[in-house]
């Protein structure tokens, strides 16, 4: 197993990794390529920060940057098959694959990504030794409909208790609350470094480690604050419609296998079409403009329109996206 050590003495600004799922590992690979040629990519202010947004956005010279990663998974086979991934794949950081000491790992780190199932949360934390673990550092979520608060419940459950036998007189918020806790929801393009990611913060949460947070998501993708109301919401928007979208295509692509197209070069085709509407929308194009502006007067394409709208798509679309939202609300419930 690799060394570990603590904080102290430790080499500096280690990044621990409590779950290498899919997207845990999206992450991860998006960071190692960064290290390869750092971009960082823009931040948005939804609700606004207590920092200007030069702070926010600009120099990144004064953030403690990881150089060492600590991935944690939970089996032997899943540890092999990611220390497979990682010899294949060029990086310019310290990367060690952890099987089954999240506690130790956690010891060593100055930052913490949890990355475990939303149901796995209280066994995951409430582990023997994790709460001190994790005291005085910052911890980010990605956890599907995991609020905040629900984490700090569970860092606080059992701390009181402890605390009592040995004095009777401290508080819960005089030892759970020392760990700064920030929420955020990438997507899987982390993998390819065009992630969408929001996020929201505790109250404690520092400058410094609200700039961290930007800097470690925007090297995967772009970033936006927002508040803790809209957080399942855009759950939906930016972590769960890339599947919509992959759905979309591949129903565009058993419409070319139809008309005679090879699969394989019909999927290149619908997914650069995508990304070029995409691109287009993101420049500032508002979506009814490219419509029209393709959609032209006794053409083809305005036959396929109104065939989707006669299936009803839109309101479809729409209604799939509220469905996912109140579902993402009632992860953080499951938890076992």
């Amino acid at each position: 197993m690799a060394q570990l050590n603590g904080v102290n003495g430790s080499p500096p600004n280690t990044l621990t990794i409590l779950g290498c799922g899919n997207l845990g590992s999206a992450i991860l690979f998006g960071l190692l390529a960064s290290s390869i040629e750092e971009k960082p990519k823009s931040v948005s202010n939804g609700v606004g920060l207590n920092e200007s947004d030069d702070e926010n956005t600009g120099d990144h010279e004064d953030i403690q940057k990881p150089y060492r990663i600590l991935a944690c998974v939970r089996t032997e086979q899943s540890a092999d098959g990611l220390r497979k991934q990682l010899a294949t794949f060029e990086h310019a950081l310290s990367v060690n694959v952890i099987q089954g000491d999240n506690v130790r790992a956690v010891q060593a780190a100055d930052t913490v990504l949890l990355g475990c199932q939303p149901q796995d949360l209280e066994s995951c934390l409430g582990a023997p030794g994790m709460k001190g673990a994790l005291r005085g550092k910052l911890l980010i979520s990605i956890l599907a409909g995991v609020t905040i608060p629900q984490i700090e419940q569970v860092l606080a459950r059992g701390e009181t208790t402890r605390t009592a036998k040995t004095n009777g007189a401290a508080t819960m918020a005089a030892n759970d609350r020392t760990t700064s806790i920030v929420r955020a929801m990438p997507n899987t393009a982390s993998f390819v470094r065009a992630s969408t990611t929001v996020i929201t913060a505790c109250s404690i949460a520092s400058s410094s480690a609200l700039r961290l947070v930007d800097w470690l998501f925007t090297c995967i993708g772009t970033v936006t604050h927002i508040t803790a109301a809209q957080f399942d919401a855009c759950t939906a928007l930016c972590g769960s419609t890339p599947a919509f979208f992959a759905l979309f295509i591949e129903s565009l692509l058993d419409g070319a296998v139809a008309l005679g197209l090879k699969r394989s070069e019909a999927q290149v085709m619908a997914a650069q079409t995508m990304k070029g509407a995409a691109e287009l929308i993101l420049a500032g194009e508002h979506p009814e403009m490219v419509k029209e502006k393709v959609a032209t007067p006794g053409g083809s394409t305005i036959q396929g329109l109104l065939e989707l709208e006669r299936k009803a798509l839109r309101g479809n679309v729409a209604d799939a996206l509220i469905r996912c939202t109140a579902a993402a609300s009632i992860l953080g419930s499951k938890q076992a």
